[in-house]
Formats: C-alpha cells, sequence, structure tokens
C-alpha cells in the first residue's frame, strides 16, 4: 500500500473487529538458528499454494478447493471444495485493504470471496465465461463497498472487476497484457497502479486500473518467473527461477542470487520495508534491505509456493499441506543462538547472534477467536460493463 503498510491498517482492522480476530498465546519460543520459523500442524495433507494476511489471522488457499486459516489454537480448514463445491485447485489468494475479505481463484474459472466477519462464501466463478485457469489475483478497496480485483490466468488475460452499489462486481473488457503467455502474479500497490510478471520473462506496469500496460523488462532474464511484489512504481520484486529475485528501482533490473544452491524462488511479498520469500527445499528469505535478504535454514523440505508477512504471523505454505510460520516480528521477540545466511549480490556470509535464552510474550487486546465456518453461501453477480 502507497502510503500505510497492509500491516498497518490490519492492525487497526484487528483491534475493530469482534469476532475472528487472533489472539496470540502468551509465550513465545525463544528464536533459534531457523529464525523462529516453526513447521505448524495442517488441517490439509493437500498443496497450499498461496498465502494472505487478513484482519482474523492469515490465511491460505490451495488444491481441491480448501482454504485454511490460522486461530489461536492453531490452523484449521474454513472452506473445503471451494465456491463450486467441486474441488478445483486454488492458486491465489488476496485480502482486501481492510483485512475483512478474501478473494480466491483457481482452476476451471474459480474465484470465489469469503468474509471474515458474516462468515459469507460468495462464488463469482467463470465471469464471461471464462474458465481458464485463474493462476492469480489483485484486490484493492473495503470488503463489500468499493473492491477493485484484477484476475489473471494461464491463456495471459486480465478481468478488471468493479463493485457496483447494488453488490454485483461490473466487468471490462478482457485484455492480454503479455501478448498471451502465462501471468502467474500480479500485484496492486494502489487502487490503479500495479505490475504484472509471465513466463515468458516480461514484466508489466499498469498506471490506469490495467486498462493499458508497459512492458518493463526484464529483457536479460533467463529463468522462469513465478511471483510479483509490487510495492510502488519503483520498488518491485520478482521471484523467479535459478535462486534470484529480481529488483526494479525505476530504472533498471539488478539480479539478486539469494540461495547459492539456486533453487526456485516461487513466492514473495512485501509489506513497507519488510519482505519475506520462499521456493524449493524450503527456503525461505527476509528481506534486510533494497538488494540484501538473508536466507534461513529450512525447517522443511517441501516446495513452499505461497508466503505472506502478517500482523499476528509470518507464513509459508506448500506442497502437501505443508504450512511453517512464527510469530510477527519474530526475529526480534527473542533470543538465543541464530545462524543464518546473508547474501548482497550474490555475495553470501555468515552471521552467528550469541544472546541468551529467554521467553518472550507477544499479546493483542483481542477476543479468543472463534472457528470460522461458512455460515452463508450466496451466488455473486456480474454485470457487463464493456463498452458497446
Amino acid at each position: 500500500m502507497s502510503e500505510q503498510t497492509r500491516r498497518d491498517v490490519l492492525r487497526l482492522a484487528t483491534a475493530s473487529t469482534a469476532a475472528g480476530v487472533l489472539a496470540i498465546g502468551s509465550a513465545v519460543s525463544a528464536q533459534t538458528n531457523d529464525g523462529g520459523w516453526k513447521q505448524a500442524e495442517s488441517p490439509t495433507g493437500k498443496a497450499l499454494n498461496d498465502a494472505v494476511d487478513t484482519a482474523a489471522g492469515p490465511f491460505a488457499a490451495g488444491a481441491d478447493g480448501n482454504v485454511v486459516a490460522r486461530r489461536d489454537d492453531g490452523w484449521q480448514k474454513v472452506v473445503s471444495y471451494g465456491p463450486q463445491a467441486r474441488s478445483r485447485r486454488l492458486t491465489g489468494i488476496d485480502a482486501t485493504d481492510d483485512g475483512r475479505a478474501v478473494w480466491f481463484v483457481g482452476g476451471s474459472g474459480v474465484i470465489g470471496e469469503y468474509n471474515v466477519e458474516t462468515q459469507t462464501l460468495t462464488n463469482y466463478s467463470a465471469p464471461r465465461g471464462k474458465t481458464s485457469t485463474w493462476e492469480d489475483c489483485a484486490v484493492r478497496g473495503t470488503a463489500g463497498e468499493n473492491e477493485r480485483l484484477y484476475f489473471v490466468n494461464g491463456s495471459g488475460e486480465l478481468l478488471v472487476g468493479v463493485r457496483q452499489d447494488s453488490g454485483a462486481m461490473k466487468y471490462k473488457e478482457v485484455i492480454k497484457p503479455g501478448g498471451g503467455s502465462t501471468i502467474p502474479g500480479i500485484d496492486f500497490h494502489s487502487r490503479k497502479a500495479g505490475h504484472a510478471c509471465s513466463t515468458s520473462q516480461f514484466v508489466a506496469e499498469t498506471i490506469d486500473s490495467g486498462s493499458t500496460w508497459e512492458q518493463i523488462g526484464i529483457d536479460f532474464a533467463g529463468g522462469a518467473f513465478f511471483d510479483i511484489a509490487s510495492r510502488g512504481p519503483k520498488d518491485v520484486n520478482v521471484a523467479a527461477g535459478s535462486g534470484v529475485i529480481y529488483r526494479y528501482d525505476g530504472f533498471r533490473w539488478t539480479p539478486h542470487v539469494v540461495d547459492d544452491r539456486r533453487r526456485a524462488v516461487r513466492a514473495v511479498d512485501r509489506d513497507g520495508a519488510d519482505g519475506l520469500a520462499a521456493g524449493d527445499g524450503g527456503t525461505l528469505f527476509e528481506r534486510q534491505s533494497a538488494g540484501q535478504w538473508r536466507q534461513y535454514q529450512p525447517v522443511v523440505k517441501s516446495k513452499l509456493r505461497g508466503v505472506s508477512t502478517g500482523t499476528a504471523y509470518d507464513v509459508a505454505v506448500g506442497d502437501g499441506g505443508t504450512i511453517v510460520e512464527r510469530p510477527a516480528d519474530g526475529a526480534d521477540t527473542g533470543t538465543g543462538d541464530r545462524n543464518t545466511t546473508e547474501t548482497v549480490d550474490g555475495t553470501s556470509t555468515n552471521s552467528t547472534a550469541n544472546t541468551t535464552n529467554t521467553t518472550a510474550s507477544l499479546s493483542m487486546d483481542a477476543p479468543t477467536a472463534d472457528p470460522l465456518s461458512v455460515d452463508n453461501y450466496v451466488q455473486g453477480t456480474w454485470i457487463d460493463g464493456r463498452e458497446r
């Protein structure tokens, strides 16, 4: 977000949400050589492909139409089988600016919305008869009021939806920002401006709500692109193959080799100056500065496909329902011996911090979270907003 980070907004939303707000336990383990990351018990054995933070804590979406959420007593399944009850694979998830609703997309044109306050699941699948797999989505605006939605699919198409006063979503003409290549990642840093990346090594930028796109790179890239994080016109990261995270400063792209074993980086998330990335072999990375990422020792060997910075927990999710988490700001909550690898422009150095083991506490002024579920099912409405 351009003026406030999503974390700032969600802290306010979390404090004012009476139902569905996380309350963190009274103790957090002292930091270890994995940076505080721990594998969590997962409510599913199916792959989880993306994650996002909300006013009710982190959510993730994946295979069989599963949507899962982190509560005060662990992870639980919120949506089973997807919004159509057809077990379509979910590939991307994003939250409204106030964190009170999540939107998720997937196979056969699946689009769903889950409101974390009213626990309402709305099916918006196959707008305009589009049944290609939606690869990712980006959402800006307030839940149920003025959302602007961006959906990209395996055919390289972009569909934009805008919430109407009636509650329906109006769509515009479908365009292809990259000429037809699959678009695995899209992210917006404001309501009208954002970036998308394709599997054919291009990155495009829009400043007019997706009506027009300008290609801004990456001409010299040779590997696959998997995800993108857009923080502003001069601050973009792309997660790529061969252990590379690309950085755009508004003028040029710089490749940063964050994993000297050259494993693919499949997910990246930014929140202000903070940033996380994850990938093959359970690799986890944390942004230290514009060109510096710290690599943590993997706590799992599973391929991680989604990552999210959060107000309560930072999380990464992946194959086999794998969930890895740590309390937010976990790098600073406890003390202990910590071994990490810091990478600056492809050069790795080891750093060790020796401190005294302690127990840190982290709490929020919020009621204990009740289990989330789907209390209401709604069929969403699309309105044709194309010019005639």
